[in-house]
């Protein structure tokens, strides 16, 4: 098994239908299937001549534009493992995974040659290929260079995470997982041959590739969704027409706040799917507004697991929207037919590990009890590098192994799946246990705003939201909750560096 097959296989069927479409808004480039393939050829056939093979496990800085994905075929095609960190966490961040996968090469872009001249465990790192010198976009392949036949469990894919609350973690994603996490999402996000997609996700124009379709990668700077330039994005759509998108939440709201302002509706999409980061109903309507003819999903997954559930605005009714300004959690969906989902008794933080069966079937919550999210599958990660995260996030039953999301939630009557938010966050006010996440929900709905922030303090929470128009703050927006102590108007909201989506809870104590 190799996912390098994929790409051949559209490659021979599809030769001339443009793949890729990215650059600079008016000077973009279009590559076709076929080049793309040559592309991946040529490039392949250096790296094997400077000593690439099956298993060499490659560092890739190359953001999201064709030369990732030229990299990635052509790294799979010789059977190595593509390493991917986040730079901007800091040379401390990259030092301890490198120590941890010990990559063999560098592929980067030419602003990677700086960052790895001014970063010790980068400079280690004995084999170096850049973009533009040793790597070349005109090259013509000098030959075939055959698929390496790999196990179905040898990693593609090595991901870390940011390290926030603790040592990063590598989350292998092995041949097997990606070819399973490409049939989920084919359903997931109902992919059609010949589609033009509008992609902010790598994982997205990577499955677009394998499926047929062609990926438009917008001219803005995807590391900051939230900040876009929308001019340049709203140019590029007048001009290539997609007409599905999958974005991140803040890359939408900003797309769909500068449309209505401008008063151009984005009428020529169908199918809209975000995700990523908590996506809450006011901004579902905002979508709604703007791509007036589309459907608009929400895909809750994690790196570990893609897709676990999804939902559609017009899935959402009144009582449940009710029920999330009650403050009890946010509506996620019907859990996606590839994915096996429990809600078992919080023991977050304690170490499960190896359990009977017996045991297991005890831990099962009923319906509507809230505790942990595990699920299972074969789209789901199923380790993590040296194990190093496997006791807390791993429990294994028979064989089967189950992934401990580290989210509360329950499911209702219908089967559906609510979020709650992090089990580590929830607290207690007068014997009553809180998720701030359910409170941010039921905030962020009751005061018609994108985004609030809950803060537990000495005997209750404090509330942030965005300034409104109005001074005058009803504090009974969820009253089966214990009201909040304060309920403060903020102009700015502090969020995430990389989804621009979630409250940066640590930037937010500061100011308040």
């Amino acid at each position: 098994m190799n996912l390098a097959e994929l790409l051949d296989q559209q490659a021979a069927q599809r030769p001339e239908q443009t793949a890729l479409i990215d650059g600079r808004c008016e000077s973009e480039r279009e590559i076709s299937y076929g080049r793309l393939q040559e592309l991946t050829l040529a490039t392949a056939a250096h790296l094997k001549q400077v000593g690439i093979t099956s298993g060499s496990r490659v560092l890739v800085l190359v953001p999201m534009r064709s030369e990732l994905y030229v990299t990635l075929a052509a790294l799979w095609r010789l059977g190595a493992v593509a390493l991917f960190l986040d730079p901007s966490a800091g040379r401390e961040h990259i030092a301890q995974c490198c120590a941890q996968a010990k990559p063999d090469a560098l592929i980067g872009v030419p602003k990677a040659r700086w960052l790895s001249l001014i970063c010790p465990a980068l400079r280690r790192v004995t084999c170096k290929l850049y973009w533009g010198s040793q790597l070349r976009w005109g090259v013509q392949p000098s030959g075939s260079i055959p698929i390496v036949e790999v196990p179905a469990d040898q990693p593609a894919i090595l991901t870390f995470t940011s390290g926030s609350t603790g040592e990063p973690k590598g989350a292998i994603r092995t041949h097997a997982v990606l070819r399973a996490q490409y049939k989920a999402l084919t359903h997931a996000i109902a992919l059609e041959p010949g589609e033009r997609d509008l992609a902010t996700m790598p994982i997205i124009a990577l499955v677009n590739l394998a499926a047929g379709l062609t990926t438009l990668i917008p001219d803005a700077d995807l590391r900051r969704p939230g900040f876009i330039k929308p001019g340049p994005v709203l140019k590029q759509i007048k001009r290539f027409q997609p007409t599905r998108c999958e974005a991140s939440p803040a890359f939408l709201r900003v797309l769909c706040e500068e449309a209505e302002r401008r008063g151009e509706p984005l009428s020529g999409f169908s199918k809209i799917y975000t995700g990523g980061a908590p996506v809450f109903p006011r901004n579902l309507r905002l979508y709604a507004r703007s791509f007036v003819n589309a459907s608009v999903n929400v895909l809750f997954g994690s790196t570990e697991a893609e897709p676990i559930s999804h939902i559609s605005l017009d899935e959402i009714a009144e009582a449940d929207l009710a029920q999330m300004r009650a403050g009890n959690g946010l509506l996620v969906g019907a859990v996606s037919p590839e994915t096996r989902l429990r809600i078992i008794r919080d023991q977050w933080g304690e170490s499960l590990g190896l359990l009977s069966t017996d045991a297991w079937a005890d831990m099962a919550l009923p319906v509507g009890e809230i505790g942990e999210i595990v699920v299972s599958g074969d789209h789901v990660v199923p380790g993590y590098l040296n194990g190093q995260g496997d006791a807390e996030n791993k429990i294994r039953v028979d064989g089967t192994i189950w992934h401990r999301t580290g989210d509360a939630g329950y499911l209702d009557s219908e089967g559906r799946l609510w979020l709650m938010g992090r089990c580590s966050a929830k607290f207690e006010v007068d014997g009553q246990t809180i998720y701030p996440f359910s409170v941010e929900c039921a905030a962020a709905e009751h005061f018609n705003v994108p985004i609030a922030g809950c803060l537990k303090q000495d005997t209750g929470y404090i509330l942030a939201i965005p300034t409104l128009s109005n001074t005058a703050i009803d504090d009974h927006f969820a009253p089966q909750l214990p009201r909040p102590e304060n309920i403060l108007q903020l102009k700015h909201i502090p969020v995430d560096k990389r989804h621009n989506a979630k409250i940066d809870y640590k930037a937010l104590e500061k100011i308040i």
